[in-house]
């Protein structure tokens, strides 16, 4: 099998010790445990959340009973993927609703079962603002119920969480919706603005066990 693309554009932030994130989640510590110098070769060790940075959220997140990380069916993780742009109508604290999805199928077309769906919100511009970790576009519950219906198999987006603002203080309705259905969310992406509409991506993050988040490299191919 033969796979043509002519470029690979990294999705994701690095992991440094101030990586975009929502609220209260600590920056990583990241320090040296050995050096060049002292010690002929280098290692360093990272503490951090597996919710920092461009990361994936897994079932285990909402439900006590929902697959960790380690236990997303790799299948998930990769394939046919869609760019829903939403940027040039929405605002920092603005919800996504079924209205606006359905608006953008009507000028789109339908999203296909089995794709991986990525919404660009435009928050990335706003990436190290404190607007960004306060004020966030994200989902509201019916548009998650919404986008589930359609048979997607991973959300994503460029929002340091997939909910919307008044969201968080619901319940988070759109990760409980996602992650019901074992549909995996990815959080903190960037460089969705360099995609064309349709694309393939893989999304590889750390196989932690016993963690309901992991940092995660993102690679699309167009």
């Amino acid at each position: 099998m033969e796979i043509r693309f002519e470029r690979v554009i990294d999705l994701s932030y690095p992991v440094d010790e101030d990586p975009p994130r929502e609220l209260p989640i600590d920056p990583p510590r990241i320090y040296d445990t050995a050096t060049i110098e002292r010690d002929g070769y280098f290692e360093g060790r990272v503490d951090l959340s597996g919710h920092c940075s461009t990361h994936i959220d897994a079932p285990a997140l909402m439900y006590a009973d929902g697959k960790t990380v380690d236990q997303i069916d790799p299948r998930r993780l990769y394939g046919r993927a869609i760019l829903m742009d939403l940027s040039d109508r929405l605002k920092p604290g603005d919800a996504i609703t079924r209205g606006m999805i359905q608006k953008w199928i009507n000028r789109n077309g339908d999203i296909p079962e089995g794709v991986i769906l990525f919404i660009r919100t435009g928050m990335q511009s706003y990436a190290y603002q404190p607007v960004f970790n306060r004020q966030w576009i994200g989902l509201d519950g019916d548009a998650a119920a919404f986008l589930c219906s359609k048979g997607i198999k991973l959300i994503g987006s460029d929002s340091p969480n997939i909910d919307c603002v008044e969201g968080k203080d619901l319940d988070f309705p759109a990760h409980h919706t996602f992650l019901k259905h074992d549909i995996p969310n990815v959080e903190n992406l960037t460089n969705l603005d360099l995609l064309p509409r349709e694309f393939f991506v893989v999304v590889a993050p750390m196989k932690l066990a016993k963690s309901s988040g992991a940092p995660t490299r993102v690679f699309a191919f167009i």
